[in-house]
């Protein structure tokens, strides 16, 4: 731990030359949040005090140097520079460690007994303007680059062009600057600006966590020096009872028996993607998305238990492997891929395009249109119902909860501490066989095979 004086460090993180002054203290930012670098930094510093000839005393320009006069020091390397006393202590410390400071630039001599009372601290100042002018900061647009480069690895098509849409009305809104110089006002001007432009809470919220991230991330990758702008940013939303109301609903028996009826479905829902697509989300509880985007490659078989694995999803838990129920089996689903698969075709739905959203845009329109057809009318009952529907009733047959998140890749950690020994020590991949025996567990059967 180090003992130099003078050198703190704040809440976020960033390291501070502090002094007195007439006793009134005076922070001075070094910039950095790189604690080898401010240690180098505040060494300099001191042992530019130390060696300064003819020094004050304390009391004769109400400087606090009393912790210069004996220090000890740990060098990022490791060495230990115990009881720095003398100025021969110094001249040596300087003489076998000076070009060590060399990378944060030399300190002018301080000819103290010259210096009226604020000097030294401006001198500290435009030190640490000269460490922040070597530091160039990066466009926004630069980092805004980086940052969806990297989040393409885990985010959706859909996220991530709502992620480039907030981040260029933010731009639109601050204007277009070197990340350093984006500030509190900015993110506060921003958020009411979504307000003013009648956003709903929910909606405002998402870009605003989007832009939490993106500093985040920028802060985390030394492309931002400071606090995250955003990271109080959020406005009051509707209550979780409102919220709860207002959420999706399942599907009822009534329901399914008859979106599924033999009469009208397979009319309506008339193309392969459309005519699957309902069937293996109620089936799997996958995301639309998920399913849309499946490519032949992505239907696999380990030994009697056919799969889907999931490469690619809403987040990083969403990468898993869905064993394929056994209606979806006994179905002629895998027939229809192996045609695919003979035709050479990557997609498992080719006739699906994808979009800025994903590949699942007009499927979703079709299956809207297709329930106003059966007046099931309920805005609250639409494609990703079929989720809630597998979700809900495994709940109900009380299927364990390790086991029903690793099916449809979900996290629920307000409501399973995933954080507990329970779950880091003793809860390991799910073999598939077991994943099997327990997707085989959904019982809600359709008046049709499929």
């Amino acid at each position: 731990m180090h003992k130099l004086p003078h050198l703190y460090r704040n809440r976020f993180g960033v390291y501070y030359l502090r002094l007195t002054s007439h006793g009134r203290e005076v922070k001075r930012s070094l910039r950095t949040k790189d604690f080898k670098q401010a240690k180098l930094f505040a060494l300099s510093f001191n042992l530019e005090l130390a060696m300064s000839s003819n020094r004050p005393k304390i009391t004769d320009f109400n400087f606090d140097l009393s912790g210069v006069r004996e220090f000890d020091v740990v060098l990022p390397d490791g060495t230990q520079i115990k009881d720095i006393k003398t100025p021969e202590d110094v001249s040596l410390v300087k003489q076998l460690f000076g070009d060590r400071l060399l990378n944060v630039g030399p300190l002018p001599t301080l000819d103290l007994p010259t210096l009226a009372p604020n000097t030294l601290t401006a001198v500290v100042h435009h030190q640490a303007e000269q460490a922040v002018a070597k530091r160039r900061s990066k466009p926004l647009t630069d980092v805004i680059g980086l940052y969806l480069k990297e989040k393409a690895l885990d985010n959706a098509a859909r996220t991530l062009s709502a992620k480039r849409q907030a981040f260029s009305e933010f731009a639109a809104s601050a204007g277009e600057k070197p990340m350093d110089d984006y500030a509190l006002a900015d993110a506060v001007a921003f958020k009411n600006g979504l307000i003013e432009a009648n956003g709903s809470a929910s909606r405002i919220n998402a870009k605003l966590s989007f832009l939490r991230d993106l500093f985040a991330y920028a802060i985390n990758n030394g492309l931002y020096v400071g606090g995250n702008p955003f990271a109080a940013a959020k406005v009051s939303s509707k209550s979780k009872l409102e919220q709860q109301k207002r959420s999706y609903k399942p599907f009822s028996s009534g329901d399914l028996r008859r979106i599924f009826s033999p009469d009208s479905y397979s009319v309506r829902m008339d193309k392969p993607a459309y005519y699957w697509l309902p069937f293996l989300a109620l089936y799997t509880g996958a995301r639309l998305e998920e399913l849309a985007s499946l490519s032949i490659e992505q239907v696999q078989r380990d030994g009697d238990v056919w799969f889907f694995e999931i490469t690619k999803g809403k987040n990083s838990n969403s990468l898993r492997r869905i064993p394929l129920h056994r209606t979806v089996v006994e179905s002629d689903f895998l027939t229809y891929v192996d045609r695919q698969r003979v035709a050479k075709q990557v997609q498992v739905f080719p006739d699906l395009k994808p979009g800025k959203n994903g590949y699942g845009k007009n499927v979703t329109r079709r299956f809207a249109d297709y329930l106003d057809e059966l007046t099931i009318t309920d805005d609250r009952k639409v494609f990703h119902s079929f989720r809630h529907t597998f979700i809900n009733r495994m709940t109900e047959l009380s299927v364990h909860p390790a086991m029903l998140m690793a099916l449809v890749g979900h996290y629920e950690q307000s409501r399973v501490d995933f954080s507990s020994p329970h779950f880091s020590n003793y809860q390991h991949n799910k073999a598939l066989a077991e994943l099997k025996q327990t997707i085989d567990r959904f019982d809600l059967e359709l008046p049709r095979a499929f």
